[in-house]
């Protein structure tokens, strides 16, 4: 291992057996007769030589052709630099750039892009509801992505509502926390809710809330990091 890298191995080693890699396999060919299950986006050297970044439809892993395995884990730089986040970072604003955005809840028309993952019942979300209640300036798409039964009953509601900007205020000040919510039978909104799911998932967005601030990620209710962006000149 070069002495400029370290990996540090968090889920461990896969492998597939004592045979080795064949030299007449290039390391994609290899890894997809080793793995035949993974749907590779893209695979690419690492700065460790033999290591091969691979993009998936849900991840980012390395792949080791000679050993024949998989690396689950992230390589940070003797300076502390994590080059694997910085590439989960890259590629996730790559896939952004693909959001139906038109499927989203849109409030605003503002020059601040402010595009969310959020959860009703989430108290984090709520957090930062407020902060963004008050701000100005922006155009904001939302995204639900509910981890509860109960957080999935409010994103129905929001989404049948006739407002569904006025359903989402009341459900996020907490209005609708009490209030006994009638069931919604639209095949629409169940296709909805689907869409959004699937937009977070195949993000790798794994909590709420989640944010891309003018193309800037923010993970988790950061409020310091929000208001910093929203301050900041749009480029």
């Amino acid at each position: 291992m070069s002495n400029k890298i370290l990996i540090a191995i968090i889920a461990g080693f896969f492998f597939t057996g004592a045979v080795a890699w064949g030299a007449d396999l290039s390391p994609e060919a290899s890894l997809k007769k080793n793995y035949p299950n993974i749907k590779i986006e893209r695979l690419q050297p690492t700065p460790i030589k033999g290591v091969y970044e691979v993009v998936t439809d849900r991840e980012l892993i390395y792949y080791a052709p000679e050993a024949e395995c998989l690396i689950a884990g992230v390589i940070i730089t003797k300076e502390g630099k994590n080059i694997t986040q910085q590439r989960r970072d890259e590629i996730l604003l790559e896939k952004v750039k693909a959001l139906p955005l038109d499927k989203a809840v849109k409030i605003g028309t503002g020059r601040h892009t402010v595009i969310e993952f959020t959860d009703p019942n989430c108290s984090y979300c709520r957090k930062a509801f407020q902060v963004l209640a008050a701000k100005e300036d922006m155009t904001r798409y939302i995204f639900f992505f509910p981890l509860s039964k109960a957080s999935a009953d409010k994103v129905q509601h929001i989404l049948c509502a006739t407002d569904r900007v006025g359903a989402y205020k009341e459900a996020f000040s907490g209005q609708l926390d009490k209030k006994p919510l009638k069931p919604c039978e639209s095949a629409e909104v169940t296709t909805l809710m689907k869409i959004h799911r699937e937009q977070a998932m195949r993000l790798g967005i794994e909590g709420t809330p989640f944010f891309i601030i003018d193309g800037n990620i923010v993970a988790g209710a950061d409020i310091p990091a929000i208001e910093k962006l929203l301050a900041a000149p749009v480029k």
